[in-house]
Order: structure tokens, then sequence, then C-alpha cells
């Protein structure tokens, strides 16, 4: 079976939930969907303890999936300190290969900002003492993840602004810094011009594809559950944007998850060699 694009090779998405309960019908079909269409890599990435746990247990029966162990910001007040540190415990999975998602949302949980601030400090310590990158969540709080960036010293460790809404300036900064922008669907959207401008002013070895499944399906999809084989939709228009072929695109975003991801050394703090 193929999936209805114009992209032949292979493709990957940087950031979904394929764990999450929206699929846990037919989970197989659409991972069988999505394979078949050319996604050979993907990153399912935790919310919560559980959820990470979920997200390993997915992984370790299908190859090509990869984890990202994290505390949600609006988890905020839910969860601590010490539960992000405990996180460390099943950092010794060879699927783990990065920490997040962490950061503000200032969006739906703006009243838990000082737990949100304290979580993420916890994943920047727990990302150091891994030697993984970080997963950034930040809506509408591009200021106050900068600061605790800056204040931890922490864009070293390298990572990515997963589902980018931030402008051109900003994409400019995160670069600048060594960190990757993941393009969400929501580039497909007809009055999403901000993040259009992003993907063609900044250069395509920074851009990642994302999905964010079961969220944010692409046109013409808007609206409906997302799936990882809705991420040629972001890539086409990637593609479209940046005046090259899909396939190129496709090729691009893949090894930047690949450098990204899959090509850092790691500490092996669990004694485990990765």
């Amino acid at each position: 079976m193929r999936s209805e694009n114009s992209c032949n090779v292979k493709i990957t998405d940087s950031h979904n939930h394929i764990h999450f309960r929206a699929f846990r019908h037919d989970m197989e079909q659409v991972l069988e969907r999505a394979f078949s269409s050319g996604v050979t890599g993907m990153l399912a990435v935790g919310i919560d303890p559980k959820d990470c746990r979920h997200a390993l247990s997915v992984a370790k029966d299908h190859q090509g999936i990869f984890v990202s162990l994290g505390i949600h910001p609006q988890n905020g007040g839910v969860y601590h300190r010490d539960d992000v540190h405990a996180l460390k415990n099943m950092a010794h999975d060879g699927t783990v290969v990065a920490v997040g998602e962490t950061g503000f949302d200032l969006y739906r949980t703006p009243e838990s900002v000082k737990d949100q601030k304290a979580l993420f400090i916890a994943h920047i310590e727990l990302a150091r003492e891994l030697g993984l990158p970080l997963v950034i969540h930040d809506r509408m709080a591009h200021k106050e993840t900068c600061e605790v960036l800056d204040d931890l010293n922490a864009w070293p460790l390298g990572g990515v602004f997963h589902c980018f809404s931030g402008d051109v300036q900003l994409a400019r900064l995160v670069i600048r810094k060594g960190f990757f922008i993941s393009i969400p669907g929501v580039v497909t959207f007809k009055n999403s011009r901000d993040l259009r401008e992003v993907v063609q002013n900044i250069p395509e070895e920074f851009l990642l594809a994302e999905t964010d499944a079961p969220y944010l399906a692409p046109d013409p999809y808007r609206g409906k559950r997302n799936e990882p084989g809705y991420v040629i939709k972001t890539i086409e228009e990637i593609a479209k944007i940046k005046g090259m072929d899909p396939e190129e695109a496709a090729r691009i975003t893949s090894e930047n998850f690949t450098r990204l991801f899959l090509r850092r050394s790691r500490k092996s703090t669990t004694g485990v060699n990765p």
C-alpha cells in the first residue's frame, strides 16, 4: 500500500504521540499506513512518567520509533523536580534519544509558570547528565524559554523547538544557538504566513518536519486526527516554499533528524553503553 504523495524517499516525523489513547484502537493500522508511505523514523514524545513508559513499550515493538522522556509543562504543579530526575531510570533503553518535551505553555496553563520553570530546569539538568538533546515546548513563552536556556547555559546541549511558533527573528536566534526548528502541519494552513516566512528564511539544515499527532493535522486533513504518515504534507509544503523537490526536502529533514538525535554521543550514566 502506498500513500498518495510525491515523495519516494525516506521520511521522518520528528515529533508525535503515537502512543496516546487517540490511537488505542488502531495504532498498528496507523503505523502501517505511515511505514507504507515511506516513513522510516519517528520520535514518540512522553508527557509524564506513565506516558513515557507506554512510549517505550511501543518503540520496543516497532523498528524506527525512538523516544523522548519528559513531563509536559502543562503538568507543572502535578509533577516536580524529583519526578523529572526519576525518568533517568528509563534512559538505559536504547530507543531513548532526547529529553522533553519541556519548557513553557503560557497559553493553556499560565497560572503554573513557576512550576513549569522548575520542571524545565530539572529537564535541563537531566539532559546534561545523560548527554541528550532537549525537545522544547514553547507556547506564548519565547522570552521565558530563552531566558532559562541563557541562565543555565543550556544551549550547548542542543535540541529542537518543536511545533515552532515564533517569528523569523526568534528562528535566527535559535539556530544561531545551535538548535533545530521543527515545522508542524500548521505550515499548510492558509493563514500561516509567519511560519512560511520562517521556512523561507531559515537554512534547510536546521529544519525538521513533524506531525505532533494526534494534533494539528495538515490540510487536507485539518480538523481530523493527525497521523505520522501525514508528515508528507508538511514536507511537500516545505519543499514548495523552499523551491525544491519533495524528495530533497524529505532527505534533508531526515538527515537533520539523524544528526540531532541519532549521531550524538551520550554519557553512560546507567551502566549501559549507548
